[in-house]
């Protein structure tokens, strides 16, 4: 039986093609209608106002708060090289969506003049980069699976960068060249100690 979404749930749905398409510049009038409900004032029982609205279409979609989410759910010792296959899979599961990678860039434009989606970001990529991913290199480096000549931050972001890179050009061109086993396959190749 399909679950029937909440009206709080079809609001940022509705919020999400609309900011998706126009930024924030959309209208509460267009996201109601896109929401599939009868009045602005219904989105005010939920949301204090459009920033508020804007900012938790943000939280959710936010490719940091992704991996937030999947880290999140392997605290202590972590599986380095099952990690790596799973980001690559929620990336390539979540950036399917072309309505998500709009987003993406939305928020990003944004960002530069939003203060409060400027923090958002800094607080995610601070938690990610400076924590839960490098935890994941630093795992996989103990272990010998990774590279120990490369800082564990430095190659946390190269991960964290390919993924993204891949997105834009996923955005750009409307399509990846590569599937998912070849992008893990080579993010772990550059990932992977030399054979001596």
């Amino acid at each position: 039986m399909e679950e029937i979404p909440s009206t709080r749930d079809q609001i940022v749905q509705g919020a999400r093609t609309v900011f998706a398409e126009k930024g924030f510049r959309a209208s509460m009038r267009d996201i109601a209608k896109a929401s599939g409900i009868s009045t602005t004032s219904l989105i005010f029982w939920y949301f204090k106002d459009k920033e508020a609205l804007f900012l938790a279409v943000v939280e959710e979609s936010s490719p940091l708060a992704q991996v937030q989410h999947l880290l999140s759910q392997h605290p202590g010792t972590v599986n380095s090289l099952a990690i790596i296959r799973e980001l690559v899979a929620v990336y390539f599961k979540v950036y399917s969506n072309p309505l998500n990678r709009q987003i993406l860039f939305q928020m990003l434009s944004h960002s530069a003049w939003h203060a409060r989606v400027q923090a958002l970001l800094k607080d995610q990529l601070s938690d990610v980069m400076a924590d839960r991913m490098v935890r994941v290199i630093v795992q996989g480096q103990s272990e010998h699976l990774f590279r120990t000549d490369l800082a564990p931050d430095f190659a946390a972001q190269i991960v964290l960068g390919i993924l993204f890179a891949m997105i834009t050009r996923w955005h750009v061109d409307g399509t990846v060249p590569w599937s998912e086993t070849v992008v893990v396959d080579n993010i772990l190749a550059l990932l992977r100690p030399s054979p001596r």
